[in-house]
């Protein structure tokens, strides 16, 4: 037989028609429902507060009322609406319902929402096992006391500090009596919660019909102190001169205020006085900063400032062409920007010094703390140099004749005359010997000696002693016969043995015309001759001119009158038109012993032409037009050949031909002057250049070379002709950039157009130098991967020598030296100093080392705590960088649980990653809880005779023990859920029955009273007849619809004690 009843379809293969059972049908009663309205339908009011609400219906009834525990209505049947008062009302749990029996079969009912709240007496905060200060990054638990406030489901806790929410905390405890509550916050301050003030609000928000806005207690602020380990924000440092340590410009923060301490290398310095900074206290140093929480420091380069200060002599005084090397120092910080100035002008720093030098120099040194001068004089001595003069002096006798002799030098020449190895007169730098009435015994050579420490110079004059003149003629220089058109042309005019030259006057006379008059101021008192010349360049309209010269001595007044003159015979000049000669090349530029040649041609008719050379001569040939001078090793050193022509009889022309014999050099070479070895940075050094054998000397050009960089040029102006030696220098400075450089000198011979082209250059072989320095390092902050070996640090050491590496560790003066070798752990990660020392110097950086690994847990599989505590696991994350952490639960992202409630039982997954790996962790939670008993009806009618169950069941963790009593004896126990049965109740099983709940967080109560009545009441059984003509009322109808929708079906209409069920299949 089939368990219920369907229609199926097997299909056409099973037994046809289908086979089919029927139910036994069932009758139903269906009533009309009847109407019931709260208003308001739900009532929130204050624990003793007044209540009230209506009910009311539309239908009619034979009777209505209220049924409450407090503020009961007794039954009416002649009212539509009816009204539940309480002027009080303290019945906490209250669950009044307005009831109506339509008919005498029939009642229904209606509860109304009652909520009844108490506003918390105090809410107070305080700080959890621990009073004072808190440290920042330390652990701490602030907790929120609530008192006396219900229901508790609508409470919530509001966390703020300052202004600012940063927690809040609902609760679902169902329990409707007042209750204490404390909700927890973790907080971790910081330095910039110093001061903060932290409070609680609680809050009950009872929905719309609560009172707007939701009653709120507050709390008292609780001002929380925060000690921090000092934090220091420095650079580099600059002060000025005389500035005191503490006033470095560091912000310096932590509390409780912090002690400085400074450190200079390993030294300590001390506190009291407070150092003042001199211009030697520029360096390195460390500034710390300590507290009983902790210690901080940082390295700073201090650069002392100070206004220009000189370190120079005020005289300076060496030889000239010698290298001005004054201890000129300037001292200043910044670096000053130094000006030299002679005579309000701006100069150069003299360097190769002359004569010229000598002076006095102003020396300008400014920075932006000030501006000083320094006054130096420059002495530069030199060797007595006399002034060129007269070779030879002529005198009448008995007249006075002087013989000055000038020298410059410094010091100051003595100057002397001497005369056949005899003293004359001494003096200063200006001497004149004087010979007073002249005779023919003073005539000879005179001497002149200037000496001072440096050397001494000789000028030699001889004296002629003449009478009055004999003679006077005139002639051409140089020339004879016919003269050429516009050439230049010398006259000669002699006098003979004339005295008292000093009063002797030449005239020049062309034809009766006066051309030139000379008086002379020789005051020779011997006779002399006396000869002057007169420059003529003659036309063609000067043919057959007559020139004459007359010597006229005027002794002045007491002399003879008129004064006594004599005249030459005329010269009379002929004038020709010029022969042309034409030179190629007209200059000729030719290396020692090389073969040299030129052309001398012309274009007229002449009688005779040829070359004039001391090597090499041509002689002379009338039957050419162009002749050739040539030498085959041509080794005359400042020869001056020319070509001459004779056009005439009596005329000669010549043209001479500019002759450069030169010599490139035999040898160039660079050496260092009175040094060896390497040179250390900064030093003065000078460099010489040695070039042998080089003619001429004037063409000369030594460039310097740093690599292929030119840095300075020379030329000579000697002119000398033969080869010489030259040595020329230069000085340098080297800094370490120069270490390895090649410095060379080279000799150019640059003879002009018509020399060798390109000039011939002979270089010196390279001067490699070594510049030794202090190291310089180059470092910043490193963050290597953990087992990184110290030496691996990626820093620029540069030095020279090798500098020795060191490794120094530590805040509070530097600890022994670490090995290079060292490999670094993760506790290795501070503040360390790099120093790199040779024997020229050290230097030291500060470096923070931070080690990098990847994530480490030190974290618990399990965690086990109470609800509503703080989740305090000490599960750590280690890593650097710091490693972003996850939580994870059941595949799905979470937050880290904070106060612990039931539902953050379960398994839990950490993730830590940072750059250098990702970790996992699974960490189990559980929380406890005390039990909890489901509410029920808390009062239960049984009649007499009847079974009745009490059910109990808890929630709690650990699993609670339910435990039923009565009248304190044990009914039964069981697991979570226990029920009590009572079979046949009789009058003493009523009464109040206790159903606890325990497990080892708590415990919980709930009470049943049990109602034995004595007889049925006929109610029920009138509610049955009710439900079951209703369930047949909407059977029919179905019916109805059904068939209206033409559709067919079967249905399965099942029947149990408390209700049906119809189902469409």
């Amino acid at each position: 037989t089939p368990d219920r009843v369907s229609i199926s379809t097997v299909g056409p293969d099973g037994p046809q028609p289908p086979p089919t059972v029927t139910s036994y049908p069932l009758n139903i009663t269906v009533q009309a429902p009847c109407i019931l309205t709260l208003q308001p339908p739900k009532v929130v009011v204050k624990y003793g507060d007044k209540a009230s609400a209506n009910c009311s219906t539309t239908s009619d009834h034979i009777g209505m009322g209220w049924e409450a525990s407090q503020g009961p209505v007794d039954m009416k049947d002649d009212v539509k609406l009816i009204t539940w008062s309480v002027d009080n009302l303290v019945e906490w749990g209250m669950k009044p319902f307005c009831f109506m029996n339509p008919n005498p079969y029939q009642q229904c009912k209606v509860h109304l929402n009652v909520t009844i709240y108490k506003t918390p007496e105090s809410v107070s905060i305080s700080t959890v096992n621990h009073t004072g200060p808190m440290i920042e990054g330390g652990q701490y638990e602030l907790q929120c006391d609530i008192q006396n406030v219900a229901p508790v489901e609508f409470l919530t806790v509001s966390w703020f500090k300052g202004d600012t929410l940063v927690d809040k905390e609902t609760f679902a405890n169902s329990i409707k009596t007042p209750v204490n509550r404390s909700s927890t916050l973790q907080i971790s301050p910081s330095r910039a919660d110093d001061g903060a003030q932290y409070r609680c609000e609680a809050e009950l928000d009872l929905g719309p019909e609560g009172p707007q806005p939701p009653p709120t207690v507050t709390s008292d602020p609780l001002n929380i102190t925060v000690n921090y380990k000092p934090v220091i924000t420095c650079s580099n440092w600059t002060p000025l001169i005389n500035t005191s340590l503490d006033s470095i410009p560091f912000a310096v923060m932590g509390k409780p205020e912090p002690r400085i301490k400074w450190l200079q290398g390993t030294s300590r310095i001390p506190p009291t006085p407070p150092k003042r900074l001199s211009k030697k206290d520029s360096g390195q140093y460390l500034f710390c900063a300590s507290n009983k929480i902790g210690s901080e420091c940082c390295a700073t380069n201090i650069t002392v400032e100070y206004g220009p200060e000189f370190d120079c002599p005020s005289e300076y005084e060496s030889r000239e062409h010698t290298v001005f090397l004054a201890n000129c120092n300037v001292m200043a910080s910044p670096e000053a920007d130094v000006s030299w100035s002679r005579d309000g002008r701006h100069v150069e720093r003299p360097h190769n010094l002359t004569r010229r030098d000598n002076g006095l120099y102003k020396v300008t040194a400014q920075n932006k703390h000030g501006t000083e001068h320094h006054v130096l004089t420059i002495n530069v001595l030199y060797g007595p140099e006399i002034e060129s003069g007269d070779e030879s002096v002529e005198v009448y006798e008995g007249r006075n004749v002087t013989l000055p002799c000038t020298a410059e030098g410094n010091p100051e020449p003595e100057v002397k005359w001497s005369f056949n190895n005899q003293s004359k007169t001494t003096g200063g730098r200006q001497t004149t010997l004087t010979i007073s009435g002249a005779t023919s015994a003073d005539g000879g050579e005179y001497t002149c000696t200037a000496t001072n420490t440096v050397g001494s110079q000789t000028r030699r004059v001889f004296l002629v002693v003449k009478e009055i003149p004999d003679r006077v003629y005139i002639s051409i220089v140089n020339h004879n016969g016919q003269m050429t058109e516009d050439e230049q042309y010398e006259l000669q005019c002699d006098v003979q043995k004339v005295s008292l030259v000093e009063s002797l006057t030449v005239n020049w006379f062309k034809g009766g015309t006066l051309k030139k008059s000379k008086t002379f101021t020789n005051s020779t008192k011997t006779p002399e001759n006396v000869r002057d010349m007169l420059q003529i360049s003659p036309s063609i309209k000067d043919n057959g001119t007559h020139y004459r010269c007359e010597a006229k001595l005027d002794l002045g007044p007491d002399g003879p009158q008129p004064p006594l003159t004599v005249r030459s015979d005329a010269l009379r000049i002929t004038v020709r038109y010029p022969c042309i000669l034409t030179l190629q090349p007209p200059k000729v530029v030719v290396k020692y012993r090389d073969k040299a040649s030129a052309n001398c041609s012309t274009t007229i008719n002449h009688m005779g032409m040829g070359w004039e050379a001391s090597q090499g001569p041509v002689g002379m040939r009338n039957d050419v037009q162009l002749i050739t001078w040539s030498v085959d090793s041509l080794v005359e050193w400042g020869m001056k050949p020319f070509c001459f022509m004779n056009p005439y009889p009596d005329q000669q022309c010549k043209v001479h031909l500019n002759v450069t014999i030169y010599k490139t050099p035999e040898s160039v070479s660079i050496s260092t002057v009175n040094h060896t070895g390497p040179m250390i940075e900064g030093g003065q050094y000078e460099l010489q250049c040695d070039i042998q054998n080089v003619a001429p000397a004037e063409f000369l050009t030594v460039s310097w070379f740093k690599g292929d960089t030119l840095v300075d040029k020379e030329t000579f102006a000697n002119s000398i002709k033969t080869p010489v030696n030259l040595s020329p220098t230069l000085q340098i400075s080297p800094s370490r950039a120069d270490d390895g450089a090649q410095y060379r000198c080279e000799a150019e011979l640059d003879l002009g157009p018509e020399g060798p082209q390109p000039p011939p250059t002979v270089t010196s072989d390279p001067l490699n130098i070594t510049v030794h320095y202090k190291p310089v390092i180059t470092c910043s902050n490193w963050t290597p991967l953990i087992n990184t070996s110290l030496d691996s640090i990626p820093f620029a050491v540069m030095g020279k020598p090798e500098p020795l590496i060191k490794w120094l560790q530590g805040t509070s003066g530097f600890k022994e030296g670490i090995p290079s070798t060292k490999r670094l752990s993760k506790n290795y990660s501070g503040q360390y100093s790099y120093c790199a020392s040779n024997k020229i110097g050290s230097e030291c950086c500060a470096t923070n080392i931070t080690v990098e690994y990847g994530p480490e847990f030190d974290c618990p599989s399990e965690y086990e705590s109470s609800e509503h505590t703080l989740f305090l696991a000490n599960c750590n994350v280690t890593a650097s960088p710091e490693a972003d952490v996850s939580w994870s639960r059941d595949g799905r992202h979470v937050e880290r649980p904070h106060n612990l409630t039931r539902r953050d039982n379960g398994l839990y997954k950490v993730t830590a990653q940072n750059k250098h790996g990702t970790e996992h962790h699974v960490l189990t939670i559980n929380v406890l809880y005390g039990p909890e008993i489901e509410s029920g009806d808390e009062s239960v009618d049984v009649y007499e005779g009847e079974d009745v169950t009490l059910p109990c069941t808890a929630e709690g963790n650990p699993e609670p023990e339910v435990k039923w009593s009565f009248n304190n004896q044990s009914k039964t126990t069981g697991g979570r859920q226990a029920t009590l049965t009572i079979s046949g109740a009789t009058s003493a099983d009523g009464g109040e029955y206790t159903c606890i709940a325990l497990n080892t967080v708590g415990s919980q109560t709930r009470r049943v009273f049990l109602v034995v009545r004595d007889e049925k009441s006929p109610l029920p059984l009138i509610i049955s007849i009710s439900l079951i003509i209703l369930l047949i009322v909407i059977f029919i109808i179905c019916i109805i619809i059904c068939k209206k929708r033409k559709r067919s079906g079967k249905y399965d209409v099942q029947s149990n004690d408390k209700a049906l069920q119809m189902m469409l299949l």
